[in-house]
Order: structure tokens, then sequence, then C-alpha cells
């Protein structure tokens, strides 16, 4: 008799979308997770509680959001990003978060990416993620009004 010694891979893995090594040291460290997503059109932030059982999400912003406050671009586009993440670290602190991780996935991770712009974001609004300030763009490139005029918007509604 032959034993079938097939392993199946989880189509979460086999897709590229979850990291189960890196996700299983996450739920070890209980600590809050950072999820970014990029689509065609727009991002997605959720600040993740990991569980055993299942995650619970603390907080989320979604960029569709930025456009009720008056932006007009694009919510993939870098300033878009760079707002959405600002809005998603001032919901995110109004509801007691102060600090994360980032996870990405499989994605990788390179300076210049989208992904940077919105970690940024974050990152200014109060939240405290581990990352190397080298990475980060010159902040004279989100000095436009358009953008200032949202972030006080944003400022004046979350605090």
């Amino acid at each position: 008799m032959t034993r079938n010694t097939h392993v199946p891979i989880f189509k979460r893995r086999r897709t590229g979308q979850t990291d189960y090594s890196k996700r299983k040291s996450m739920i070890i460290s209980r600590s809050v997770i950072l999820s970014i997503r990029i689509s065609n059109k727009h991002s997605t932030f959720q600040f993740i509680e990991p569980k055993i059982e299942g995650d619970s999400v603390k907080s989320s912003s979604h960029s569709s959001q930025i456009t009720k406050l008056g932006w007009k671009g694009s919510g993939k586009s870098l300033h878009g990003l760079y707002l959405t993440g600002y809005l998603a670290g001032k919901k995110a602190k109004s509801t007691g978060l102060d600090k994360a991780i980032l996870y990405i996935g499989r994605r990788e991770f390179s300076s210049g990416s989208k992904i940077i712009y919105a970690l940024k974001g974050v990152i200014d609004a109060g939240i405290d993620i581990p990352a190397n300030n080298d990475i980060f763009p010159d902040s004279e490139k989100f000095k436009t009004d358009t953008t200032q005029k949202i972030i006080e918007e944003i400022n004046s509604k979350y605090g």
C-alpha cells in the first residue's frame, strides 16, 4: 500500500496574499498590525489585532473617505495615499491605538514604493511604527494647498 505524501499549499500562500511564518510571529508578539492594501482605484488601511480564533479590526479607513473631505484626486496616488494614511492614523489614535507593526503580506518593500507614502501619512498622524527615516521622501512633497486643507479638516475632526 502506498502512502499519499501530498502536502496541500494554502490558497492564500499560492496566490501570494499571506506569509504564514510572518503572520505566526505577529500573532505571538500580540501587537497590532497595520495592513495597507492598494487596489486599482482606492486604498484601504486597517489596524488589526490578530488572534488565533480570528482577527478583529480595531480601526479602518478607505480612500473614499478623503473624497468626502474635498480630495478630488485618485485614492491610490501618492498624495491620496499619504492623506488616507494620515486619516487612518488619526482615526486609530482616537480609538486609543498608539503603535503598530506594518504588514504588507508577501509584497516587496522597497524605497520609492507607494507603501512608503502611505506609511509616512500614518506616522505623521502620531502612530508609532518601526521604520527607518531614511526611506521616507522629503516632507515638502506633501505641502500643497489642497493637502494642507484636508489635513486641517482631519485634525479638526479627529483631534
